[in-house]
């Protein structure tokens, strides 16, 4: 009798031994999540998860959330994309509160300073899961920070760059469906604006600072994108042929009646800091005689209105170069 109960005492013993290092196990290694990588077992059993995956970047593989749920956009021309997937970033540079097109989508998000010099010490005390940028230099301390995805500008139109973030974000659906919206806006507009299409009519884009005159192609906002890629219009054969390949070119004013001669309409931005020279360049013959100039054929766009190129951006840009091209047909 004695022998039958310290044998169900022993087994009781191993059981209870067993239960306990399987405990253990289970809290100190975490939690095999389907896709081979691991989730720690207390966020994975309230629903949420920090399963991994690697991204290939142009700085090399790197390991990001599957799920990012607290994203730091370094760089103020990702916030549209990242905004249009979706998300809300906790962070993001000072430029893009200006944007009348992005104030409905930033309620709550913090101020991490000017895209050229962060403050690393805010972006570090929002504890973001994920960063994204294009700063060389600013990447090495970011990365130090939380897993940061380096995408360069310029690789990409605004339309691969879309879809790159949403892999990224793993939101690549939505960005197929935001594009597919936007093409389908695209499309009633150059419906509307067939007849200024077909005709052949140029269109350039002009913008003044406090030192400078610029030219701008496709790719550096200034609803290049819309104009030339979207609606199928065309600048003057020099405009194309100074500032499509890197983007914009630096011009003279001397220059002005031979590059924008050709142009019969003007998109005229003019900085902050080019109000004065704005005035003296449009007080002089050179503009005055500009055939865009003397059929009163020039939409003065605001910097803060066309200085990004994203979907939410670019939807906002379409109605009003739309608008202004119906009404000066």
């Amino acid at each position: 009798m004695n022998y039958l109960k310290f044998r169900i005492s022993a087994c009781l013993l191993i059981i209870s031994l067993m239960l306990v290092l399987s405990a253990c196990a289970t809290n100190g290694g975490g939690m095999a999540t389907g896709n081979g990588t691991t989730a720690d077992s207390k966020t994975a059993s309230t629903g949420d998860t920090t399963a991994t995956r690697t991204y290939e970047s142009d700085k090399g593989t790197v390991t990001i959330p599957e799920h990012p749920q607290r994203v730091v956009v370094a760089v103020g021309d990702y916030v549209g994309d990242v905004l249009a997937l979706g998300i809300t970033p906790v962070g993001a540079p000072d430029t893009v509160f200006d944007a009348p097109y992005y104030k409905k989508y930033l309620h709550g998000v913090e101020n991490i300073g000017d895209s050229s010099a962060l403050s690393l010490e805010k972006v570090t005390t929002l504890n973001p899961d994920l960063i994204i940028t294009y700063d060389e230099k600013a990447y090495e301390n970011l990365k130090k920070i939380a897993p940061t995805v380096f995408i360069p500008y310029g690789t990409y139109n605004y339309k691969d760059r879309l879809i790159e973030l949403g892999k990224v974000l793993n939101k690549e659906q939505e960005a197929k469906k935001c594009l597919a919206d936007f093409a389908a806006k695209i499309a009633e507009k150059k419906q509307a604006l067939s007849d200024v299409i077909e005709s052949g009519k140029k269109i350039a884009i002009f913008e003044i600072t406090g030192k400078e005159l610029y030219l701008y192609g496709k790719s550096y906002g200034r609803g290049g994108a819309i104009l030339y890629d979207e609606l199928g219009l065309h600048a003057p054969a020099k405009v194309e042929k100074a500032a499509f390949k890197q983007g914009w070119a630096s011009i003279s004013m001397e220059a002005l009646p031979e590059m924008l001669g050709d142009a019969d309409y003007l998109m005229l931005g003019i900085r902050g800091d080019g109000v004065d020279q704005g005035k003296d360049i449009e007080s002089k013959s050179v503009w005055k005689n500009l055939p865009a100039v003397k059929a009163g054929k020039v939409y003065q766009y605001s910097i803060d209105d066309f200085y990004f190129q994203d979907s939410i951006a670019l939807n906002y840009q379409l109605e009003l170069i739309s608008d202004f091209l119906i009404s000066k047909k």
